[in-house]
């Protein structure tokens, strides 16, 4: 995972989510977004990336995966939303869409067009995935550089390919953050490593060894 997103594990109990199973509701406040200027057909211009927000005292990094609303300002504080898992197949191209290429987001270019790709994701409703096409397309950077659209356009479009094409395992939990005044967001944590369930198994059965020498005393 890269350093944009830390995660949610200490505010929610994600683990052993599946489908689109409702894990509750979590307290959540807006800091910043980091990101470029850009429009869509659906939007005028506003700051399109990595937003982040903090839970718990813990950091984190989401991205919009709804256009009718926007972020609750940093004024208001925190904001209650209710998390949930993604089912469908929303859920296995995102899961393809972090899985291939989230590690390597970094810049503000690469985040604003990794949130079109999401966007082309949840909105598509006509077409194949294209950000050039259909109900949803990206329109123009605040740059005002044809080279600058043209090149946030493709990295999205490649950003999907890559979702389309995934066939590894998957290496996030992703987490949706529902809110009736304010945009939905998808958040993720790492799925952890094998070698990471083993050592917790080894660790519980040494608690439970100790427990039943106390017991046994």
């Amino acid at each position: 995972m890269n350093a944009y997103s830390k995660t949610l594990i200490a505010t929610l109990a994600l683990a052993g989510a599946a489908g689109a199973q409702a894990l509750g509701n979590v307290s959540i406040e807006y800091v910043s977004t980091s990101g470029v200027e850009l429009s869509t057909t659906l939007t005028d211009e506003f700051l399109s990336g990595a937003m982040q927000y903090t839970a718990g005292g813990q950091s984190f990094a989401a991205f919009c995966i709804e256009l009718a609303q926007t972020h609750a300002p940093s004024a208001l504080g925190s904001q209650i939303y209710t998390a949930s898992s993604f089912g469908g197949a929303t859920g296995v191209l995102l899961q393809g869409l972090f899985s291939s290429n989230y590690g390597s987001v970094s810049s503000d270019f690469q985040k604003a067009a990794f949130q079109t790709a999401i966007w082309e994701i949840t909105h598509e409703k006509t077409a194949a995935l294209d950000v050039n096409a259909g109900t949803f397309q990206f329109g123009w950077t605040s740059t005002g550089s044809t080279a600058d659209d043209a090149a946030l356009a493709s990295l999205a479009n490649k950003y999907l390919s890559d979702a389309q094409g995934y066939q590894g395992d998957a290496k996030y939990t992703l987490t949706r953050l529902s809110n009736p005044t304010y945009q939905d967001l998808v958040t993720v944590s790492s799925v952890p490593e094998p070698g990471s369930y083993l050592l917790m198994a080894t660790g519980l059965m040494a608690v439970g060894f100790m427990a039943r020498r106390r017991q046994g005393r």
